[in-house]
C-alpha cells in the first residue's frame, strides 16, 4: 500500500483543525446572534424612552431659562418675539406626548403663564418708558430749582419757595425710582405734606414751576398712579415666573421617570445576555482544547519527519553553496512525498552548480581579456548608465581629464565630473577646453540596452599642430598680402618719384601736370590705405543711430544712376523703422559697393534687387542678383584682399574685404551664397539698437581704460545707455586714481602705450572691490587668463574689435549666469 503524501497528511490535519475553528465560529456565531437581537429588541423597547426623556430635559431646562430672560427684556417687540419662542416650545413639548398624558394639564396652565408673563412685562415696558422719560424731566428740573435756590441775591422767601419746590422734585425722582409700592406710598406722603405745607406759607403761590410738577405727580396720567400699575404688572410677571417654573420642573420629573423606567428595562436585558454568553464561553472552551490537542499532533508529525528532512536538505545546500561540490543525500528516504522532490532537486541543483563553474571559468578568461583591452586603449574609456553615472572606466580617463583617480570613485555623473575639474566646452560639437591650456575630445554611442560608452581623448598636440598650420596659412596669407601692397606702393612711389624727378627740369607748364600726378598717387595710396583699415577692422569709425529704410531709400538714386542700361534695380524695404548702431557714410559706401560689384556681374539685361527687413532682434540687408554666379573655388576665396576674379585686371581685390571689416568692425556679420550661371545674393546682418542696449544688464559705475581713441569711442558707446556714471582713463596712473572710488566694473585694454598693464589693472579692482567685474580686451589674446582661477566668474576676456554682441554676452555672464546668454546669432545663408 502506497505511503500518504505529506500534503494529503497535513491537508488532513488542517481539514480538522478547520472544522473545529468553524464549530467554534459556529458557536460564537450564535451567541452573538442571540445577543444582537435582544440588542435590537433592547434598542427599540428603550433607546426611544431614553431620547424622548432627554427632549424633554432638554425643553424642561430651555422653557425654566427662557422665562426669567423675558423679564430682562425693555423692548414690546423682543418679549413678544420671546414670548412667542417660549410658547412653541411648550407646544412642541405638548407634542409628544400621548393624549391622556396628565402632564398636558400642567402644559396648558404653563401656556397661559406664558401669556400672562408676556402681557405683563410689555405693559410694564410701556410704564417703565413713560416713567424714565419723567425721570430725566425732573432730574432736569431738580437741579435748576436747586441752582435758583442757591443765588444769595434772591430775597430769603422766594429762595426758601425754590427749596421747597426743589423737594417737592426730588420726592417725584424717588417714586419715580422706587423699586416698591411701599416706597412710593412713603414719597406721595412726602410730596402731600410739602404741597400743603407750601399752600400753608404762600397761599397763593401758583408758580409755572409748581403746576408742571402738580401736572406730573397727580390725575390718572400722573406718576404715582403710573408706579403703581408699573409694580402692579411686575408683581403679575413674577407671579406668572412662578408658574413657569412650576410647569417646567413636572417635565423634567416626568422625563426621570421615563429614564428610571428605560433603566430597568436595560438591566434585565443585561442579565439575561450575561447568561447566555457564559454558557457559549463553555461550550468555546471545550472546542478549543479539543483543537488544540489536534494541532499538537500535527506538530510532532512535522516535527519528526518534515523538519528533519528539511534539516538535512538546508545543510546539504549550504555546504554546496560554500563550494563543496562532494555533498551527497541518501536515495531512498522520502520516496513518492514532496520530501523525495526536494531531494532529487538537490541532486539538480548540483548538477548545474558543477555546469555553472565551468561557465564562471570561461567568463573570467572574457573578463581578463575585456579588462586587458580596456587597459590597453590610449585614450579614456567611461562606460555610462542612463542617467549619466560612471559605471566602468580605464586607467587613462583620470589622467586624461586631469582629475584624481578618488574623484571617480561612487559613481559619479561624469558631466559633473568634467565641470568640477574646469573644462569647458568648445566651438566645435563635443570639444573640450581646460582654463590651463589643454584641449580634450568627447564622443559618446549608446548601448542597445541603456547607457553609453563615452571616448575621452586627450588633443592637445593635435590642435597645437592645427594651430600652427593656421598660423602658417595667415603667415602665406599676409606674404602674399604684404607682396600685393608691395606691389602697389611701389608703382605709386615709382610714379611720385619719376615726377618729382621730372619737375627739376620740366617748364612751369608741365610742372603742374607733373603735380596732379603726384597728387593722384598719394590718393590712390590714401584709398588703398583706407582699404587695408577696413578689411583690419581698424578704421576710426562715428557711429549713430540710423534707420535702415531711409538710409536705402537715400541712395537709391545714386545707385541707381552708377548702374548701366538694361540693369533693373528694386528696393524691397519692409515697413516701419529699423535703427541701427553704425557710421552711415561707410554703410552708404559698403551698399553702393556691394550693388556696383552685382551690376558687373550681370552680363547684359538683368535685375539687383536690394532689400531690408527685420529678423527678430536684427535688421537683414540683401543685395541679390541675375548674374553670372561664383564657382565654389572662387566664393572660398571672395572676401580675401586683393583678390579678384575680373578677367579684365580692374579689380583691385578689396571690395569685398572692406565691406567684410566695417561690418565686422560695428557688430554683425555678413555671408554670401552663389550659384554658377544663376545669380549672387550677400546679406548683412546688424542688430538692432533697442533689442542689443535692452540684453545688456543695468551697471552702476563703469571704468574704460583705453589708450586707443576709436576703440575708447566704440567702448563708450555702447556701454553709455546702460551705465550710470562712466569713468574714462587712457593710461596706468590715471586709471589707478579712479580705482580709489568703487567700481562695479572695469574694462581695460591688455596693452597701454606699449606695456601690458591690463592685468594688473583688474587685479588691482577685483581684489580692492568684492563686488566689481571686469573686462580685459585686446586684438592679441592670450591662450591663459593668469586671474580666473583667483577671481572665478567675475573676471572674462573679449577680442577687439569691442562689439554689441561680443559685450552682452560677457556682461550677462559676469553679472547674472542665471539668465540665457542672450547674443546675436549669425544668419548665414
Amino acid at each position: 500500500m502506497r505511503a500518504l503524501s505529506v500534503r494529503v497528511r497535513l491537508l488532513t490535519a488542517l481539514a480538522l483543525l478547520a472544522v473545529a475553528v468553524l464549530t467554534v465560529g459556529a458557536i460564537a456565531w450564535g451567541a452573538l446572534s442571540r445577543g444582537n437581537d435582544r440588542l435590537d429588541r433592547l434598542h427599540g423597547e428603550t433607546l426611544a424612552g431614553v431620547d424622548r426623556a432627554l427632549t424633554l430635559s432638554r425643553q424642561a431646562a430651555d422653557l425654566a431659562t427662557l422665562a426669567p430672560y423675558l423679564l430682562t427684556l425693555d423692548s414690546p417687540f423682543r418679549i413678544a418675539q420671546e414670548g412667542q419662542a417660549a410658547t412653541v416650545l411648550v407646544d412642541a413639548i405638548a407634542a409628544d406626548l400621548p393624549s391622556g398624558d396628565p402632564l398636558r394639564v400642567s402644559l396648558d396652565d404653563t401656556r397661559r403663564a406664558i401669556a400672562d408673563l408676556v402681557r405683563d412685562t410689555s405693559l410694564r415696558a410701556g410704564l417703565r418708558d413713560r416713567t424714565l422719560r419723567l425721570n430725566a424731566e425732573l432730574a432736569a428740573t431738580e437741579r435748576r430749582l436747586g441752582a435758583l435756590s442757591a443765588h444769595s441775591t434772591a430775597p430769603l422767601q422766594e429762595r426758601q419757595d425754590w427749596l421747597t419746590l426743589q423737594r417737592i422734585a426730588a420726592a417725584l425722582l424717588g417714586a419715580g425710582r422706587a423699586e416698591n409700592l411701599i416706597g412710593v406710598g412713603e414719597l406721595q406722603r412726602e410730596y402731600t405734606r410739602l404741597i400743603a405745607s407750601l399752600a400753608a406759607t404762600r397761599p397763593d403761590s401758583d408758580s409755572a414751576e409748581l403746576q408742571r410738577l402738580r401736572t406730573i405727580a397727580e390725575g390718572p396720567e400722573g406718576l404715582f398712579e403710573l408706579r403703581r400699575i408699573e409694580l402692579a404688572r411686575q408683581i403679575g410677571a413674577e407671579a406668572a415666573l412662578v408658574r413657569i417654573r412650576q410647569g417646567a420642573a413636572l417635565v423634567t420629573a416626568h422625563a426621570a421617570t421615563d429614564t428610571a423606567a428605560a433603566q430597568s428595562v436595560i438591566a434585565a436585558e443585561r442579565a439575561s445576555t450575561t447568561t447566555a454568553i457564559a454558557v457559549a464561553k463553555s461550550t468555546l472552551l471545550v472546542v478549543v482544547l479539543a483543537s488544540a490537542a489536534l494541532a499538537l499532533a500535527a506538530a510532532l508529525y512535522v516535527s519528526g519527519y518534515v523538519t528533519a528532512n528539511l534539516r538535512a536538505i538546508s545543510e546539504a545546500m549550504m555546504r554546496l553553496a560554500a563550494g563543496d561540490r562532494q555533498t551527497r543525500l541518501p536515495r531512498g528516504e522520502g520516496q513518492g512525498d514532496e520530501i523525495g522532490k526536494l531531494f532529487h532537486a538537490f541532486r539538480t541543483f548540483r548538477a548545474n552548480a558543477l555546469r555553472l563553474d565551468r561557465s564562471h571559468r570561461q567568463m573570467a578568461q572574457r573578463t581578463a581579456l575585456y579588462e586587458n583591452m580596456m587597459a590597453g586603449i590610449s585614450d579614456g574609456v567611461a562606460i555610462l548608465s542612463d542617467p549619466g553615472q560612471i559605471v566602468a572606466h580605464n586607467q587613462r580617463l583620470a589622467p586624461t581629464l586631469r582629475i584624481d583617480p578618488a574623484r571617480l570613485v561612487g559613481r559619479p555623473r561624469l558631466t559633473d565630473v568634467i565641470a568640477e575639474a574646469g573644462w569647458q566646452a568648445g566651438e566645435a560639437p563635443g570639444s573640450l577646453i581646460h582654463p590651463t591650456g589643454p584641449q580634450a575630445e568627447l564622443r559618446k554611442s549608446p548601448l542597445p540596452g541603456g547607457g553609453a560608452v563615452v571616448l575621452v581623448s586627450d588633443a592637445t598636440e593635435r590642435r597645437q599642430m592645427e594651430d600652427r598650420l593656421r598660423q602658417i596659412q595667415r603667415i602665406e596669407a599676409l606674404g602674399k598680402v604684404s607682396g600685393e601692397v608691395a606691389h602697389d606702393f611701389g608703382n605709386i612711389l615709382s610714379t611720385i618719384s619719376s615726377s618729382l624727378h621730372l619737375m627739376d627740369s620740366a617748364p612751369l607748364e608741365r610742372q603742374g601736370m607733373l603735380r596732379q600726378t603726384i597728387a593722384s598717387a598719394v590718393d590712390l595710396g590714401t584709398s588703398l590705405t583706407g582699404r587695408l583699415l577696413a578689411f583690419a577692422r581698424r578704421q576710426h569709425l562715428a557711429p549713430e543711430t540710423v534707420d535702415l529704410p531711409t538710409l536705402v531709400d537715400g541712395i537709391a538714386d545714386l545707385v541707381g544712376f552708377a548702374l548701366r542700361d538694361g540693369v533693373e534695380l528694386v528696393i524691397d524695404c519692409q515697413p516701419g523703422s529699423l535703427p541701427v548702431l553704425v557710421d552711415p557714410g561707410q554703410l552708404e559706401s559698403a551698399i553702393l559697393n556691394l550693388c556696383l560689384n552685382a551690376g558687373q556681374a550681370i552680363e547684359g539685361a538683368g535685375r539687383i534687387t536690394l532689400s531690408v527687413r527685420r529678423d527678430g532682434d536684427l535688421a537683414l540687408i540683401e543685395v541679390a542678383d541675375t548674374g553670372t554666379g561664383m564657382t565654389p573655388e572662387v566664393l572660398a576665396h571672395a572676401m580675401e584682399p586683393f583678390f579678384t576674379a575680373r578677367a579684365d585686371g580692374t579689380g583691385t581685390g578689396l571690395g569685398l574685404a572692406m565691406v567684410y571689416g566695417f561690418i565686422r568692425q560695428s557688430g554683425g556679420d555678413i555671408g554670401i551664397v552663389s550659384t554658377l550661371g544663376k545669380g549672387t545674393t550677400v546679406r548683412l546682418v546688424l542688430p538692432l539698437q533697442q533689442a542689443a542696449a535692452s540684453r545688456l544688464p543695468l551697471l552702476g559705475t563703469v571704468l574704460v581704460v583705453e589708450d586707443d581713441p576709436s576703440d575708447r569711442i566704440t567702448a563708450l558707446s555702447l556701454l553709455a545707455p546702460v551705465t550710470d556714471r562712466l569713468l574714462v582713463a587712457e593710461e596706468t596712473a590715471s586709471a589707478l586714481r579712479h580705482l580709489a572710488e568703487p567700481v562695479g566694473l572695469i574694462i581695460t585694454d591688455l596693452t597701454l602705450h606699449g606695456q601690458i598693464e591690463g592685468w594688473r589693472l583688474a587685479e588691482t579692482a577685483l581684489t580692492r572691490w568684492p563686488d566689481a567685474r571686469a573686462i580685459v580686451v585686446s586684438g592679441h589674446l592670450p591662450e591663459v587668463q593668469p586671474l580666473s582661477a583667483r577671481f572665478p566668474g567675475r573676471i572674462a576676456m573679449l577680442a577687439k574689435p569691442l562689439t554689441q554682441d561680443l559685450l552682452s554676452s560677457a556682461l550677462v555672464e559676469l553679472f547674472n549666469p542665471r539668465i540665457e546668454n542672450a547674443t546675436i546669432a549669425r544668419h548665414g545663408l
